[in-house]
């Protein structure tokens, strides 16, 4: 599966359409319990001086970022979606945060915008590093924008939890590529919103962060359990609350993770 400045097009194209209902899409109690795990991750790096600046990488529509600037901290939100940076613009505004936040239209592996050695943390939820065209390069960028001992937390897709996917569809070929390469092929309805995939195991994950000069701080799946497939039972707070209980006893335990659709990690910005 070959990279192309198609690819980064047809990754554009697709957040740009969905900008607008993209908070619509991922909305409900699942995705409440999906976010909670993933700010429960977040919290522990977080600067403890307010004034300490943050980066939101693949920002999205700010969803995390936001969140921080309400808590008080500066933050620079950036998407390589404009769609997305203005969506993440009128919340910020809604919100009465705009004076704490810039926002900028960049791809994860160029950072010269944001300058150098300047952020204690960095976010990149949403699989920013699985969208790249090479996540190296991209790990890279974001150490280069960390401050000495900065730390980055960031998500991306599981190479296990697609398996399925291929076999059901009886694409030896797409499997192949997926076992061999870790790669497999965003699954938008058009074809010119079609983009490569990175995936990755746990091992292969904390190898690229060692070889791209970070210090692996947490790693867990996200999620061990089938979200989806409990979905009417996150309606219930109660039940919800269950199944959070039953995820964090599973989701930071090695053998389980290659039932996590995606990973999240916390890396450090080694010297």
């Amino acid at each position: 599966m070959g990279r192309s400045d198609g690819d980064l097009e047809a990754n554009r194209h697709y957040h740009d359409r969905v900008a607008h209902k993209y908070d619509e899409i991922y909305s409900g109690p699942r995705w409440d319990a999906w976010y909670e795990l993933s700010w429960n991750g977040l919290k522990p790096h977080l600067p403890a001086n307010l004034r300490a600046p943050i980066a939101d990488l693949g920002c999205g529509t700010g969803r995390y970022g936001l969140r921080l600037a309400k808590s008080g901290y500066s933050v620079t939100l950036s998407d390589l979606s404009p769609g997305m940076v203005e969506a993440a613009r009128r919340k910020a505004d809604s919100m009465g945060v705009l004076d704490r936040i810039e926002f900028v239209v960049a791809d994860a592996m160029d950072l010269a915008a944001l300058g150098r050695e300047r952020f204690e943390l960095a976010i990149a939820q949403g699989d920013v590093l699985s969208f790249v065209a090479k996540p190296a390069k991209a790990l890279k960028e974001v150490r280069r924008i960390l401050t000495p001992g900065g730390v980055l937390v960031a998500s991306v897709d599981q190479t296990y939890a697609a398996l399925r996917h291929y076999c059901e569809k009886d694409d030896l070929d797409g499997l192949d590529r997926l076992v061999k390469r870790g790669e497999m092929e965003w699954l938008a309805r058009e074809q010119a919103e079609r983009f490569p995939v990175h995936t990755f195991t746990a091992e292969n994950l904390a190898a690229l962060l060692a070889q791209s000069g970070y210090e692996v701080l947490d790693l867990f799946g996200k999620t061990v359990l089938p979200f989806k497939l409990l979905e009417a039972r996150f309606a219930d707070r109660a039940q919800a609350e269950r199944i959070l209980a039953l995820e964090r006893k599973l989701c930071r335990q090695p053998s389980a993770l290659g039932l996590a659709s995606h990973l999240q990690f916390a890396a450090r910005r080694k010297d």
